[in-house]
């Protein structure tokens, strides 16, 4: 398994995009904190949760849905290039192998995640601390933020497993959200519990309908029913079909 691990982690390496996306994400993290914590203490911006917000929704949403899309086209190329049945040659054993690439993602999302919140809270914290204000940013928020970026790493992985092909997970990623708002018309209350909609209470955002721990369940059974369902996937399907 720690093989399989060294493996994909060398073939995540020598992508070119490995470095150009997090960085530009990174970035991106950094540039909304700044900008939007510098009307800190204005209308709309004098809350613990309205001076998290900029932080939590651009390392919580931003960077989850990018590790989603990342891992979806990572995974989704397999198929694309045919490099999935060598790897499948190489270890015959399916879910040892999507064991390890789920693990790979992961690991990626939680460094990523840490990072951008890291250097979010080393821009923010001290333009709060000039005016005197505080976001209250608690370990449990922290951990959340980490949890979305996971979680939706994983989801990520399972979309190119299940759809085998690269725009079609990236459809299906970026669609979600837009189908959720409309089916949210219809369904009510029960929105919540959608995965783009579980975001919302998960990082404490505004306009949360449902509490933290809730929306972490949910997401957590959406991550593991996906999950379930590219095994059983990727087990019984032909590769090559």
């Amino acid at each position: 398994m720690i093989t399989m691990l060294r493996a994909d982690l060398v073939r995540v390496r020598t992508l070119r995009s490995s470095y150009a996306v997090p960085l530009l994400v990174l970035a991106m993290v950094v540039g909304i904190t700044a900008a939007s914590l510098s009307e800190a203490g204005a209308d709309g911006m004098s809350t613990a949760t309205q001076l998290r917000e900029p932080l939590t929704a651009s390392a919580g949403i931003l960077v989850a849905v990018t590790a989603a899309l990342f891992a979806a086209m990572r995974v989704g190329s397999e198929y694309r290039y045919g490099t999935m049945t060598q790897r499948l040659l190489a270890t015959p054993r399916r879910t040892r192998l999507f064991a390890a690439t789920l693990g790979v993602h992961g690991i990626l999302g939680l460094v990523v995640g840490s990072v951008a919140l890291g250097l979010g809270l080393a821009v923010g914290l001290p333009m709060l601390s000039a005016e005197d204000l505080s976001m209250d940013m608690t370990p449990q928020i922290a951990a959340a933020v980490l949890f979305a970026v996971v979680a939706f790493s994983l989801i990520g992985v399972c979309c190119g497993v299940i759809f085998r092909s690269q725009s079609a997970a990236v459809l299906v990623i970026v669609g979600t959200f837009a189908v959720e708002k409309i089916v949210g018309m219809f369904i009510g209350d029960a929105a919540a519990y959608l995965p783009y909609s579980l975001l919302t209470p998960l990082l404490r955002l505004e306009g949360a309908t449902i509490s933290q721990g809730p929306a972490a369940a949910a997401l957590a059974v959406t991550t593991a029913g996906l999950v379930a369902l590219a095994a059983l996937l990727l087990s019984r399907r032909d590769v090559t079909s």
